[in-house]
């Protein structure tokens, strides 16, 4: 995905995944004045991006919020089951795998509060 915008009249290129352009949107445009300029980005990404773009009153900031929180919420559950599925195992190997995910599930938790 690649994604052009104007933050305080100041042209920025953010380039990458659909995550980490909405996150970087939004750590960057924060307290500014963000606009769109334009956007390359497959059909899939670009429906959700449009889609969240027209409920929000076309406020880029608000969309790459949204997303952002979206995506991190997905994976905090997703670790979260996967703790769950991991518990009812007594194997050793399966008691790393709940300590990795626990690690885990604490940075997503911190990212989705930097995001608030």
């Amino acid at each position: 995905m690649e994604v052009w915008v104007s933050i305080d009249g100041e042209k920025k290129k953010f380039q990458g995944s659909f995550k980490s352009v909405m996150e970087s949107i939004t750590m960057e445009g924060k307290g500014k004045e963000v606009k769109l300029l334009s956007i390359h980005a497959p059909k899939k990404e670009l429906r959700r991006f449009k889609r969240n773009f027209r409920t929000n009153q076309k406020d880029l900031l608000k969309t790459a919020t949204e997303i952002a929180k979206w995506f991190y919420t997905k994976e905090y559950r997703k670790l979260n089951r996967c703790i769950k599925d991991y518990r009812k195992k007594m194997d050793p190997q399966f008691i790393e795998k709940v300590e990795k995910a626990k690690s885990s599930l604490e940075d997503v938790k911190r990212k989705l509060e930097n995001l608030n």
